[in-house]
């Protein structure tokens, strides 16, 4: 049986999750936590994805459809994942969504936030190859086509021939 740890070009492996407790200087004067302070949670889960698959320096290039579902409230537990979706030559689309839950209901998580990143791989201050990525199962098969439409519909919309 292959483990994750055995192979660090399966997409499971580019997967990154961290959780914070809201506190007061993360909220505005109502309580509610700045939009600002959920999107470096974002930026920090896509490089943490990017930069296990490349193992290397990467950088944001972009960042897209970003929807806020639900408001986050001071003594509110954040989860933030990010997960590699989809390679192209230097670049990685990275699908992330923050999950919240009041401290008291641990167990309950609703979406407050998703979004698409898009990070490169950079050596010495240029963009770097990225290694393949390697899908192994269903659901990792089903992230992928999802992140290869969203890789698409970018080189469409922004990269002219």
């Amino acid at each position: 049986m292959m483990n994750n740890l055995d192979n660090y070009n399966n997409i499971s492996f580019a997967r990154a999750e961290t959780s914070v407790i809201m506190e007061v200087f993360h909220s505005n004067i109502y309580g509610n936590v700045h939009g600002g302070e959920l999107m470096k949670l974002v930026d920090i889960a896509a490089g943490m994805a990017a930069t296990k698959h490349c193992k290397g320096q990467v950088v944001t290039a972009r960042v897209d459809e970003v929807v806020f579902h639900r408001p986050v409230h001071v003594g509110n537990i954040v989860k933030c994942i990010g997960q590699l979706a989809y390679v192209g030559k230097s670049s990685m689309q990275i699908i992330v969504n923050i999950l919240v839950s009041s401290i008291e209901n641990y167990s309950e998580w609703e979406t407050a936030l998703t979004a698409f990143v898009t990070m490169v791989h950079m050596v010495d201050n240029k963009s770097a190859k990225v290694p393949e990525l390697i899908v192994t199962t269903k659901e990792e098969e089903e992230i992928y086509k999802l992140g290869e439409k969203k890789y698409k519909e970018i080189k469409d919309k922004y990269i002219k021939s």
